[in-house]
């Protein structure tokens, strides 16, 4: 008998320092996500804001409630072969990487706080939508750029995707922090039972 208690206290020993290596893990990868996404958004930024410096105007990434036919062709006769270089470089690399940092960063947060709701794999997919609407918007701003003729429908489809885009992001976090709040009120309920 003193042997299964023994054999026990030992499982719930090992069980506890499991939990807290992964609980290490968790946090060192929210802070890998959190820096990598800060860094890839601030260097991103600074690039697109070199853009808009050397043509004058916003490029279409920026506006938040879309453009249409006339600006992006204005914007296009704007842009010199340098400048289209520097604006693809956001395109291709910064604005890959932060949509993607930017996602792990926000489905290791709810994972971390969401204690287990079933709403947590919502809130993944929101997280993820985002990455994968901001990456296609890029590809899509790319592809009305490198176009002979500026077609409506790209420019629309461009347009649609940088709304999106935007709405995302700001689901996303919202996403954080509900998860947060529903995990702060299941726990309140629990220590009150």
């Amino acid at each position: 008998m003193s042997e299964m208690r023994a054999d026990k206290r030992r499982f719930s020993a090992d069980d506890a320092q499991r939990g807290r290596k992964v609980h290490r893990r968790r946090t060192l990868g929210i802070i890998a996500a959190g820096v990598l996404a800060a860094a890839t958004l601030a260097l991103g930024w600074l690039q697109l804001q070199s853009v808009e410096r050397a043509i004058g105007v916003q490029v279409p990434d920026t506006l938040v409630g879309g453009y249409d036919a006339d600006y992006a062709q204005a914007v296009r006769d704007l842009l010199s072969a340098p400048i289209i270089e520097r604006y693809q470089s956001v395109h291709y690399l910064w604005d890959l990487l932060f949509p993607l940092a930017f996602a792990a960063l926000i489905i290791l947060l709810v994972q971390r706080f969401s204690g287990g709701s079933g709403l947590r794999w919502i809130f993944y997919a929101v997280a993820v939508l985002y990455a994968a609407t901001d990456i296609a918007e890029n590809f899509a701003i790319e592809a009305m750029f490198a176009s002979v003729e500026m077609t409506a429908s790209e420019v629309s489809l461009a347009s649609f995707l940088t709304t999106a885009k935007f709405v995302l992001f700001a689901a996303a976090i919202l996403a954080f922090v509900l998860s947060f709040m529903l995990n702060r009120s299941t726990s309140r309920r629990r220590a009150g039972q």
